[in-house]
């Protein structure tokens, strides 16, 4: 079979031919003003699928990088609070040292009891520190107050604070795997605890019980007598002031009166409790006080002695316990172990009975639970001997605040630590991620990026063809049917 090629065949591949080397030469002028070989992905798939991975790499290596800078800014405020409040607690420290060597001078106590309470009021401040409008010492819960004032005196000086953040640290993603700490929950930096075994320091004999305590810091417990009973024999009776002014407690023969009827008749004659002195009495006698050398009291009715009585009376002593200033009481049973609540903040001291002797208050004190308010806030109170402590036993209640102190400035100053290791591998792991940035960048830019010279050469060698191509297609269009019949 002939086959003829027509003129018309010839033009419509001139015509083609001419289209693709515009197109070609569209290509090259593009990559010459953009710089980029793969403008669109039909330019060069594969590559333009590493592109694309490359970009979408950095993009996530961008976030990495930002939440860095954030968290990096969160943890240098929170070891500039922290530092601060270090600072703060070695000043309280100074304070203590010098309170327990003031010689129990009340001006001069008072002056240092207002500056630690002033350092109260600053650390309440720092740890409600934020850093945008997040609170460094929340937790999770960061867009709340963490800690608020709960209570304060008629002077208006604080007496409690709570913390109301959460009980996780709040972290944020820095690597494809790593996460680092960023809002730490302010329980474990300013409410730490090592407890400690519980102390009781007062003159009811009370002491401190086989149970775990929960309660924190320092409390008062309150032993108060309820009832009086003596046993037969001796015709000793209730004094009128016995339900209010008795003081001893105990079971029956834990204190003893000693009954001499020199009279023979039981109108006259000496008693006597437990080893104190002997008062004298007489049959008309119906309130008379006889007191200890302890500082027990009874007040007894003298007026129906058995005649010719000498000898030992066992005494009985009912009373009450309570933790939390009277507004609940627990009946004493002298055994080893009575759990008290404090109906106020549900804290439980677990108490020792078996020696309690008498009425009266007696200081709990529970080391290592006190938290840097708490402990602020017992060594202003100590200086003020708001107790109303001896001399002695006041200089001796500062000079216990310093332990406490330096236990809480280590805490804070151990947090403080932490976040600066945070900080030093924050800035390694972003010098790494900028390094693999600009290693990634470079992959990108090689695939991506046209060379320029070897552009320019194509350009011309592309534009020299398409002037031969338009050069021999417009000889063609000079062909007519002249040319054939010649």
């Amino acid at each position: 079979m002939n086959v003829r090629v027509t003129p018309q065949v010839l033009i419509n591949q001139a015509i083609s031919s001419t289209q693709q080397g515009y197109a070609r030469l569209g290509v090259l002028e593009t990559q010459a003003s953009s710089g980029k070989r793969i403008s669109q992905v039909s330019d060069d798939p594969i590559g333009a699928l590493q592109v694309f991975a490359g970009e979408a790499d950095n993009v996530r290596l961008d976030a990495y990088r930002q939440n860095i800078t954030d968290v990096q800014a969160k943890l240098n405020t929170s070891v500039s609070t922290l530092t601060e409040a270090g600072t703060l607690l070695a000043q309280a420290k100074n304070l203590a040292i010098q309170g327990a060597n003031a010689g129990n001078d009340p001006t001069s106590n008072k002056a240092l009891a207002d500056q630690v309470h002033s350092l109260l009021d600053r650390l309440v401040a720092l740890a409600n520190t934020k850093s945008g409008d997040q609170f460094l010492y929340g937790g999770t819960a960061s867009s709340r107050s963490p800690f608020t004032v709960s209570g304060r005196d008629a002077a208006g000086l604080i007496t409690q604070v709570v913390y109301n953040g959460s009980d996780l640290r709040s972290h944020s993603p820095v690597g494809e795997t790593q996460t680092v700490d960023t809002l730490y929950k302010g329980s474990e930096v300013f409410q730490t605890q090592q407890r400690g075994p519980t102390t009781i320091r007062g003159t009811t004999g009370a002491a401190p019980g086989s149970g775990t305590d929960s309660a924190t810091g320092q409390g008062t417990l309150t032993v108060a007598h309820t009832a009086t009973t003596y046993a037969a024999g001796s015709g000793i009776q209730l004094g009128t002031n016995s339900a209010i002014g008795d003081t001893v407690l105990g079971p029956s023969g834990a204190h003893t009166l000693k009954v001499i009827d020199t009279s023979g008749t039981g109108v006259a004659g000496t008693i006597a409790i437990d080893n104190g002195p002997p008062i004298a009495f007489t049959s008309s006698d119906t309130n008379l006080r006889i007191a200890s050398a302890s500082g027990a009291v009874v007040f007894v009715n003298t007026s129906a002695i058995t005649p010719g009585f000498n000898g030992t009376v066992a005494i009985k002593g009912d009373g009450t316990l309570s933790v939390d200033g009277g507004l609940t009481t627990t009946p004493s049973n002298f055994s080893s172990n009575q759990v008290l609540t404090n109906s106020s903040s549900g804290a439980v001291t677990n108490i020792d009975s078996t020696q309690v002797v008498q009425s009266g208050s007696d200081d709990i004190n529970h080391p290592g639970t006190y938290d840097a308010f708490q402990i602020l806030q017992s060594l202003s109170d100590d200086l003020r001997n708001v107790r109303g402590l001896s001399p002695a036993d006041q200089t001796s209640a500062v000079a216990t605040r310093l332990g406490e102190l330096d236990r809480v400035r280590t805490n804070v100053l151990g947090v403080v630590g932490e976040q600066s290791s945070s900080l030093q591998n924050l800035a390694s792991l972003d010098q790494h991620i900028s390094a693999v940035q600009l290693q990634t960048k470079e992959f990108v830019g090689n695939i991506q990026s046209a060379d320029i010279s070897s552009v320019v050469l194509n350009l011309q060698q592309q534009q020299n063809l398409l002037q031969l191509t338009l050069s021999a297609t417009a000889r063609l269009f000079d062909f007519s049917l002249l040319n054939f019949l010649k």
